[in-house]
């Protein structure tokens, strides 16, 4: 047999990749496959993943791992299951075994998780984020040193003429701009606990100096490539927090961001079913206006629910109803919506998939 190959060693032997699967994994305890975990990776948009990425509190790793393949990750799991660290239920569910909690334990306290890593959150404007932050720091510092001609480290058109945009705006003031970039960028990312400004630091290019790649980066730290992606990733977002919470401390850092009132955008779909129910439709009628199947437009409510947190569920669930679903879950401990109406009987599954969308992550807390 092949799992009678490995050695208590070999066993402990994994990377950090496996890590984080062990981790995710040993959260959804075999109550979905291993492909929503690819899903939410990705990054996808449906209902169920969503949720799911709320739900069993691994928001933070949302679209994070957008490189990630569905044979990469089978693969991964496949490894963990002949060291013995997981075992496959039916259907590609898995769960951990006694040795795989063990191992999890060992290389989480050894590697921790990335402190400020929230996926969910900041998906979608760290990319745009750094383009921006790496191209003016470029260019700041080349025009410090009166070079104009030099190769940007960003060719996306909406980017360049962005920062060209921006630069035009602060008109003579080129020195006094990289002045105060510089200032901000200390300011936020010096002496700070879990985080390590050199990661995203070597990757910045300027005057006769081009940053490394992310490869390379990974490679100039020792570190594995995903560790490193994700300790990347940790920076920025870290940086997204603090100067969307201190914009007047980061004036320059703070004209990067787009929207940043506007953190974590609704679907296209579900905004105008939110509209409608900001105008007082109920979701019968909302259904009709739009043309879509009931089910469509309570699962938009879902994710309202989830996103923005001033938005009151009470109309769809009294609040004695909430307190019994939350009774339920807590008392199975599990996060099939069929188990939690087995025990609060006249729950429906709308009703229980609100009342888990707007309190299932506060277990994780």
């Amino acid at each position: 047999m092949l799992n009678t190959c490995f050695s208590k060693g070999d066993q402990m032997r994994i990377t950090y990749f496996d890590t984080v699967i062990l981790f995710c994994l040993n959260r959804i305890n075999g109550e979905r496959t291993i492909y929503s975990l690819y899903h939410l990776f990705q990054g996808k948009k449906s209902s169920q993943t969503i949720q799911d990425a709320h739900l069993f509190g691994l928001s933070s790793f949302f679209n994070t791992v957008p490189f990630i393949r569905r044979a990469g990750l089978e693969e991964a799991a496949a490894i963990l299951h002949d060291k013995r660290l997981i075992k496959e239920n039916e259907g590609r569910r898995y769960f951990l075994t006694a040795e795989g909690k063990q191992v999890l334990d060992v290389h989480i306290e050894k590697n921790p998780l990335p402190l400020y890593l929230d996926g969910w959150k900041y998906h979608n404007m760290a990319d745009l984020f750094w383009e921006r932050l790496s191209l003016l720091t470029q260019v700041s510092s080349n025009l410090l040193y009166r070079q104009k001609t030099f190769t940007p480290v960003q060719k996306r058109k909406e980017t360049t003429e962005w920062v060209k945009g921006y630069l035009k705006q602060q008109g003579s003031n080129r020195d006094q701009l990289a002045k105060a970039l510089y200032n901000e960028l200390l300011e936020c990312l010096e002496n700070r606990q879990g985080i390590d400004p050199a990661l995203l630091i070597m990757r910045l290019s300027g005057y006769r100096m081009i940053g490394l790649t992310s490869m390379q980066a990974a490679e100039r730290a020792g570190l594995e490539f995903f560790y490193y992606h994700l300790y990347f990733l940790n920076v920025l977002h870290f940086m997204l927090n603090e100067i969307i919470d201190n914009r007047s401390k980061y004036p320059v850092l703070s004209n990067l961001i787009m929207d940043p009132g506007r953190i974590v955008p609704l679907t296209m779909s579900t905004e105008k079913t939110f509209q409608l129910i900001s105008d007082g439709k109920t979701i019968q009628e909302i259904a009709r206006i739009r043309k879509l199947k009931v089910n469509t437009i309570e699962d938009h409510v879902v994710e309202i629910a989830l996103n923005v947190q001033e938005f009151d569920i009470r109309p769809y669930v009294e609040l004695e109803k909430q307190r019994t679903i939350l009774a339920a879950a807590r008392k199975i401990s599990a996060k099939k919506l069929k188990a939690i109406r087995d025990e609060a009987k006249d729950a429906t599954y709308f009703e229980i998939r609100l009342v888990l969308a707007r309190h299932g992550e506060e277990q994780w807390n």
